[in-house]
């Protein structure tokens, strides 16, 4: 349920004191912050992960920066906004840090199909080389299954420049030579 008007300027003004409070050092006022933005920050995080032990280590990761960070925050957003950036950042960071996806894993034990092992692995090297938006928006629309419109609200950008940045990268890793060899579709 929507907050009122005049809920909303209360919660902005005890924000405000909290978040004063909290780059003083006070860590109840952080805590109380943590509280209030804990379900949203925890949506975005949602996004990005498939696993409880991710989304643990990533919710940490993100009020660990936001709490290296609160001393630099001035005030000229709203405290979610600011930390709504942070969380992006981190969630992204986090996408980048993991492996694209390894074809040893991606394939059962018992499979003994070297082509498709090897087929799999030519793409997962094009994916390697590819950087930026491209390589985020492969991943997230073809590894994660994202929403052409989650990942360009990701990139910051239009949903028709989000489509770019993947057709670019299926049209790049199409090119590797080693993708050609082995006539992948993608």
């Amino acid at each position: 349920m929507p907050l009122t008007v005049d809920e909303e300027q209360m919660l902005s003004e005890s924000e405000s004191t909290l978040v004063a409070l909290a780059k003083t050092g006070d860590h109840s006022a952080f805590t109380r912050l943590l509280e209030i933005h804990d379900r949203r920050v925890m949506s975005v995080i949602v996004r990005f992960t498939g696993n409880r032990f991710d989304r643990d280590d990533l919710y940490q990761d993100i009020f660990m920066a936001c709490y290296l960070a609160l001393p630099r925050f001035n005030g000229t957003c709203a405290f979610y906004t600011w930390l709504h950036r942070i969380a992006l950042n981190q969630c992204i960071s986090f996408i980048r840090s993991r492996k694209t996806f390894e074809p040893e894993e991606d394939i059962a034990a018992e499979d003994d199909d070297w082509e498709r092992k090897a087929q799999l692995r030519a793409v997962s090297n094009a994916q390697k080389q590819l950087v930026g938006a491209q390589q985020i928006g492969f991943h997230l629309y073809y590894v994660e299954q994202w929403l052409i419109e989650d990942i360009a609200e990701l990139l910051e950008c239009s949903v028709s420049a989000a489509k770019t940045h993947i057709h670019r990268a299926r049209e790049k890793i199409r090119a590797d030579e080693e993708v050609r060899k082995w006539n992948i579709e993608i």
